[in-house]
């Protein structure tokens, strides 16, 4: 006996209803694999920071203001003369000898996106005393961005000096760090899901929205939550695009532990969200801390 049109009709519409309850929660648990699947880089990568602080007296990896050449042709470029500032990623590559686990499987740009450092400009690989090089380079999807408050910036005697003289990194908080000079390690960001190729505090909002670069092509405005209430960030803050896992990002320690955070709940100096006002905006820590942390950030 065959089904009347009524009972296909009821038929498909159970189907339907089932099939709208269901593909949100399929689509949020291929995220969520995705943000494991994330989640397991920075701990890779974690864990070869502090394999690297072993082997150099506790001392975190850091950058080249006078752009050093990167040594290690596991890049787009094939070549280890690659010269760039951005040296972090290739000091802990032999700890890990994985360049994959730098590409966030829920950045959609990671190969695209100058915001975030990627470029492969053969100019770099010779600054031939012309300093035509793009010194904040980084020859390979990247998705990750190091604190300059802890993975610093250093100036060493046989780089290029396209950069120029020294600007007073040290004295910015910026220079050179050992983990001992970190006053709480396990509560400092020292690199995470972010939206450009450098973590400074100012611009801690490409931190809580790791995509935005991506979404907007445009960095995310300055000063975290001072500025939640402003336009467009106020509207831009409700679009679930601008986040890299389910409204958040993961974040790797001082002392090399990683763990997701919501976006609105990170750092950004406001004290609704635990943060620590700096000169510049905001502490990249996780406690509320006291007035002399803020003023000695981080």
């Amino acid at each position: 006996m065959g089904f009347t049109l009524i009972e296909l009709l009821v038929v498909i519409a159970i189907i339907a209803i089932l099939a709208a309850i269901l593909f949100p929660v399929f689509a949020q648990a291929r995220e969520a694999a995705r943000k494991t699947a994330c989640l397991s880089n920075c701990k890779q990568i974690g864990l070869g920071v502090m394999m690297y602080a072993q082997d150099y007296d506790e001392g975190y990896p850091i950058d080249s203001w006078d752009l050093l050449p990167i040594g290690v042709a596991d890049n787009d470029l094939h070549s280890g003369s690659y010269f760039t500032t951005m040296q972090w990623i290739w000091e802990i590559y032999p700890y890990v000898k994985n360049r994959q686990i730098f590409t966030c499987p829920s950045d959609p740009t990671a190969k695209t996106d100058g915001w975030k450092g990627y470029d492969i400009d053969p100019n770099n690989l010779t600054y031939g005393g012309a300093c035509n090089v793009d010194g904040w380079g980084i020859p390979i999807p990247i998705s990750y961005a190091p604190s300059s408050y802890i993975i610093g910036t250093g100036v060493g005697p046989n780089g290029s000096n396209c950069n120029g003289p020294d600007p007073g990194l040290a004295s910015w908080g910026e220079g050179p760090h050992v983990m001992a000079s970190i006053p709480s390690p396990a509560s400092t960001y020292m690199i995470a899901d972010y939206g450009r190729e450098v973590m400074e505090t100012t611009w801690i909002n490409n931190l809580r929205a790791a995509n935005y670069t991506a979404v907007y092509n445009a960095t995310a405005p300055r000063h975290g939550a001072s500025v939640d209430n402003v336009e467009p960030w106020h509207t831009q803050m409700q679009n679930a695009a601008i986040y890299r896992h389910q409204l958040g990002e993961n974040i790797i320690f001082g002392d090399g532990h990683a763990k997701w955070h919501r976006g609105v709940s990170i750092t950004s100096g406001n004290s609704a969200y635990d943060g620590i006002v700096s000169s510049d905006g905001l502490c990249a820590r996780e406690y509320p801390g006291t007035a002399d942390d803020a003023a000695n950030c981080p």
